[in-house]
């Protein structure tokens, strides 16, 4: 007998769904108005934000409301109307992968437009079946989602923990040269859902031994941390990407 999809999600909604009701409109789609900014209105009244992506605070910025205004005037908002890859590649993408490069002292930066796509699509270019995923258990719901389409093996370790991740390195590395792969290391610069650091000097301490590579998601970092940032991205030259998650209306010509 084969059951109908929807008889189940009708009985059986999930342990979140059966608190939609209640949920909806508060925890989840909760309608926030006003300007963005870290204070806004909901429900009437004023609340501190903390779950917006405007974390450099530019959204409202009179530089950059009047850049917009100025772009939507001399390219519409449709501009430029196509994938990237077969006919939506402009002069203005380049520049600002070139500023951004420069920034963190990269040879190359890559811009995406979504960067929860963005950092699946890295993980998931980056490894093969015969590679294993070395992750930080608090790491973005993109990157767990991005592990998740890995066909190779995986190891979780303990957030910021390096005796855990020393332990599933030496795991990794062991499972590697059984496969004949490479291992990619992914952590956050700064968490998301901590606002922690990542532990990426510690980290590095074990490449020479164990031969990975490094990726850093910087989505809640980047910025934040002045000239430090810049220290670290010259210093780690085995970091491999930066995922510029936030940037995407931040940036003027």
């Amino acid at each position: 007998m084969v059951n109908d999809l929807f008889d189940r999600i009708i009985k059986d909604k999930g342990p979140l769904g059966k608190w939609a009701d209640k949920a909806e409109g508060y925890y989840v789609f909760p309608k926030l108005e006003g300007p963005i900014s870290n204070r806004m209105s909901f429900n009437g009244k004023e609340v501190v934000t903390w779950s917006i992506n405007d974390y450099l605070g530019l959204a409202n910025h009179p530089e950059v409301l009047k850049v917009d205004g100025e772009a939507a005037s001399d390219h519409g908002m449709a501009y430029p109307m196509g994938a990237r890859m077969m006919s939506g590649h402009t002069p203005l993408h380049e520049q600002l992968e070139r500023e951004c490069a420069e920034f963190v002292d990269k040879e190359k930066a890559y811009l995406l437009n979504f960067g929860y796509q963005g950092i699946m699509s890295a993980i998931d270019a980056l490894v093969n079946k015969n590679d294993i995923i070395v992750y930080d258990i608090d790491t973005h719901a993109c990157i767990i989602d991005g592990v998740r389409l890995h066909a190779g093996k995986r190891f979780v370790y303990r957030h910021n923990d390096m005796e855990s991740f020393e332990k599933n390195i030496k795991r990794a590395k062991r499972m590697a040269e059984k496969t004949g792969g490479g291992i990619l290391v992914i952590s956050e610069g700064v968490f998301g859902m901590r606002g922690e650091q990542g532990r990426l000097k510690e980290i590095v301490a074990f490449k020479k031994e164990y031969n990975f590579r490094l990726l850093v998601d910087d989505a809640h970092g980047f910025g934040t941390l002045g000239e430090e940032e810049q220290v670290l991205s010259r210093e780690f030259k085995m970091i491999l990407m930066f995922i510029l998650r936030h940037l995407q209306n931040q940036w003027q010509e």
